[in-house]
């Protein structure tokens, strides 16, 4: 049993008890000639009869002393101790978990927020171009050290870790087909015990990047097989939803979606690609505008486009009514709105009127020539009634005269006639 005092591989010497886990128990302790001072990570008694759990071990040592990163646990030397437990020794950090912060403090001010996950993300960037994926990325996985408004942070606990080539052959599981991970974390591929690539840690901060914006984790069920369900078959709410008023950036609540995408290639492609969006947003996560990020504007939340949309529309609709208001009357006068439906057909243009004939002279009868009479009507004077069929006569004349007569002024009076002769006995 390893207790304070006791010297491990002859140069650490144990100082005093710091912090315990399901696998292991964590030592302030110090080199016996140099004196500087480390945390020393022991793996726990019941625990060295379980081979994986070796393994586990001798994997994050090897795997932290191969990444050299300011945001990444340091690892200095690795070992057994007298009674064959192994150990780990690692630069001491002071501070706490994230997890710690978050129980205290479930949602994080959106600067805060990008702050944290921008150094995240920088160290998974230098572990994926290594060909290490964590595969077990959560809050108590992330250390935090310094001053409330400059944080700094490191990634711990690389002992699930694997190299891309060892996951190609052998998925997401390990040698015994148990899945590893914690499933509130877990990408929908990890769940199924698929191949993993980086895009599988994107998905874990994502995850984390929703919480701190939050206080929630988007599926928290008790029973790990029906969150693990959920993470591959249910879409998770939006930021913006479950925290309207925490002053979140449009873009953001869209970075994380992207990252929470079931398929792999829908998230970004690379924790380069995530550097970049994160980069992209501003810093204090104000609402007005929207950036030219890679993710800024692709994914805009429904309800914060159909809220703009409706704006836009009353300010546009007063102003047409004030315009249309102000217009003179003799202006809507003369540019009349169209009616609605088919145009109606033009009027027919009137016929000119037809021309007026010219007026005609009346023409005057010549007096009858009494020589020309018939014998039997030569008189001095014609009976009164040879007169009135002479005028009938006449009368039937000119009423069937085809040339109309219009008379303009009163024809001249006629001259007298020469009396018929009267009939003579």
């Amino acid at each position: 049993m390893t207790r304070p005092g006791d010297i491990l591989g002859d140069r650490w010497v144990l100082l005093e008890r710091i912090d315990a886990g399901a696998m292991g128990e964590v030592f302030r302790a110090e080199h016996q000639v140099l004196g500087h001072a480390v945390a020393v990570k022991v793996l726990l008694p019941e625990m060295t009869r379980d081979q994986g759990a070796i393994d586990r071990f001798l994997r994050e040592a090897r795997i932290a002393a191969k990444l050299r990163h300011p945001n990444v646990v340091r690892v200095e030397d690795y070992g057994l101790s007298s009674d064959g437990r192994p150990y780990l020794v690692m630069e001491l950090l002071r501070g706490e978990s994230l997890a710690r912060l978050l129980a205290r403090t479930p949602r994080l001010r959106p600067s805060v927020v990008l702050a944290l996950v921008h150094q995240i993300a920088d160290a998974l960037d230098t572990a994926h171009a290594a060909g290490i994926v964590h595969r077990d990325l959560k809050p108590e996985n992330i250390f935090l050290s310094g001053p409330a408004e400059a944080l700094t942070l490191k990634v711990l606990d690389f002992g699930v870790a694997k190299f891309t080539d060892a996951l190609a052959a052998g998925g997401g599981a390990t040698a015994s087909n148990t899945l590893v991970g914690t499933p509130r974390y877990m990408s929908p591929e990890q769940a199924q015990g698929r191949p993993l690539d980086g895009r599988s840690d994107l998905y874990a901060v994502g995850v984390m990047l929703f919480q701190m914006l939050t206080g929630v984790v988007p599926f928290g069920e008790d029973d790990a097989v029906v969150v693990m369900a959920h993470h591959i078959m249910t879409p998770p709410p939006r930021v913006l939803d479950l925290n309207p008023a925490g002053n979140i950036h449009p873009s953001l609540d869209a970075l994380v979606a992207a990252s929470l995408q079931k398929r792999p290639g829908d998230r970004p492609a690379s924790a380069e690609e995530f550097l970049r969006a994160i980069e992209a947003l501003p810093v204090e996560g104000a609402r007005a505008g929207l950036t030219s990020g890679p993710f800024g504007g692709s994914a805009r939340h429904p309800r914060v486009t159909a809220t703009r949309t409706a704006t836009l529309l009353a300010l546009l609709l007063g102003l047409g009514i004030a315009l249309f208001t102000a217009l003179p009357m003799r202006r809507r006068a003369l540019a009349p709105l169209a009616p609605a439906g088919p145009a109606a057909p033009p009027r027919p243009t009137p016929a000119p009127p037809a021309p007026v004939p010219e007026a005609v002279a009346p023409v005057a009868l010549p007096p009858p020539d009494p020589a020309s009479a018939p014998a039997a009507y030569v008189d001095d004077a014609p009976s009164p009634a040879v007169a009135t069929r002479a005028r009938r006569r006449r009368s039937h004349r000119r009423s069937t005269s085809r040339t109309p007569v219009v008379s303009v002024t009163s024809p001249p009076p006629a001259p007298p006639h020469a009396p018929y002769p009267r009939w003579s006995d």
